[in-house]
């Protein structure tokens, strides 16, 4: 901000040095042509100049007609909204126009307004390319400008012929105020860009130390994250020991006692035994729904959320939104009612196969079908990816699915397809759903 401050005055003071030099040459301009009428030098005046000056009036009206709106162009294009680049680069464009208007008013004889343009441009526009355009346009003007070049196609009068009708005294005391001026003007221009250059290296030097920080910050953000996954993995997996301890612990050991006392009952007590053993059944599966509410804890939220077929259908569509894939689901398997364990085993099939087929086999297009023939289901995922290379073994995501199916009895079997059906990975997964209320096993 302290900086922002200081540019603002500089700014300013060159603003303030160019007004007085407009006003000077606009002075000299039109109180000469008066001078020299009043002293009767017309004649002489205009044998040496070449040509008639203009009105003594125009040049001041012309000059601070257009640096006016110059300086409020400058001054005011601090309050632009950032999100309009179109109307910014406008008022960029006629603050140049202006400046370039401005220079040929005064007859080429002052061009340091091109300086004081482009430090104001140049700590305005942040875009490289934006100050490299405007760097080459402003230093273009600067050097044809020059009087000795811009008089070949604008002839005017040299203001030398004019300061020439004063005395030694005042053409001294006038050019000495006009030499101090433009010094003054290009010392601030230099000071000005010095401080703007200087002020973005520290703030470029500050972003990359927040950069540094912030990366440092993420690193140890992302360390926070696994501890605290590892740590409610550990949570999850003491809860589900103390689970499977209060539930199967306690009913296999009274299932043991039972049974064990139905075998001293089976021969003296054959009823009693039968009891016993009734007992124990009941026990069994007392303790097999305390096992099923266990596992059902572990469902996925879009299985908790949703009915199964819309689960499926949203699951695919968010992978399509993440990811580069292109997903085709076909179902041909009819009503999509299966006992909760099947659901998730159908679950997990297709969303790891998606998800092994974008990340491992860099696939661009996936198929999902589902099939029913008879009172078979057969889910098959195939891609157009570059396959799983020979000799790979079967990893962690493939022997779940395996060993997911196997418990409902089902089968699991994948590989490359052939070149000539289009290559890429194929997977097929059967399971024979069980009728509702039959338990599994």
């Amino acid at each position: 901000m302290k900086q922002d401050k200081t540019l603002r005055t500089l700014r300013g003071l060159m603003l303030a040095i160019n007004l007085v030099l407009v006003v000077y040459y606009s002075l000299i301009r039109g109180l000469t042509p008066l001078r020299v009428a009043a002293g009767f030098e017309a004649r002489d005046f205009l044998a040496q100049a070449g040509m008639v000056p203009a009105p003594p009036w125009q040049m001041a009206v012309l000059s601070l007609g257009v640096f006016i709106p110059l300086a409020v162009l400058m001054l005011g294009k601090d309050h632009l909204p950032a999100d309009r680049p179109a109307l910014r680069a406008s008022v960029f464009a006629a603050e140049i126009l202006l400046a370039a208007a401005e220079v040929i008013t005064l007859d080429f004889y002052y061009r340091a307004l091109f300086l004081m343009v482009l430090a104001d441009l140049v700590s305005t526009v942040q875009e490289r390319y934006g100050r490299v355009c405007i760097i080459a346009v402003l230093t273009l003007l600067y050097a044809l400008s020059d009087y000795d070049i811009a008089s070949a196609v604008f002839p005017s009068i040299p203001m030398r012929q004019y300061l020439s009708y004063y005395t030694d005294g005042y053409h001294s005391w006038f050019s000495g105020v006009e030499s101090l001026l433009t010094s003054l003007h290009v010392l601030l221009f230099v000071v000005f860009l010095v401080l703007l250059f200087l002020g973005q290296k520290a703030e470029n030097t500050r972003v990359q130390q927040l950069n540094a920080q912030l990366q440092e910050s993420y690193r140890q953000l992302q360390e926070y994250a696994d501890k605290t996954a590892h740590m409610a993995e550990l949570r999850e997996r003491n809860r589900l020991a103390r689970e499977i301890h209060d539930t199967l612990g306690h009913t296999l050991t009274g299932i043991i006692m039972t049974t064990d006392a139905s075998l001293v009952l089976m021969d003296a007590a054959p009823d009693q035994a039968k009891q016993q053993l009734q007992l124990a059944n009941r026990t069994a599966r007392e303790g097999l729904n305390d096992v099923r509410r266990s596992i059902n804890a572990l469902r996925p939220d879009a299985l908790e959320h949703s009915d199964f077929a819309e689960a499926l259908e949203n699951t695919i569509e968010k992978f399509c939104l993440t990811t580069s894939a292109r997903v085709t689901y076909v179902q041909n398997a009819g009503e999509l009612d299966f006992a909760p364990d099947e659901e998730e085993a159908i679950y997990r099939v297709i969303q790891e196969s998606l998800t092994n087929g974008v990340r491992h086999g860099q696939a661009r297009n996936i198929e999902v079908r589902l099939d029913r023939e008879g009172d078979q289901l057969t889910i098959t995922v195939r891609d157009d990816g570059i396959g799983m290379p020979a000799g790979k073994k079967e990893g962690f995501g493939l022997r779940h699915m395996r060993e997911r199916l196997e418990l409902l009895h089902g089968s699991l079997r994948y590989g490359n397809r052939p070149a000539e059906q289009g290559g890429g990975f194929e997977l097929t997964a059967r399971l024979q759903p069980r009728q509702k209320g039959e338990e599994n096993i």
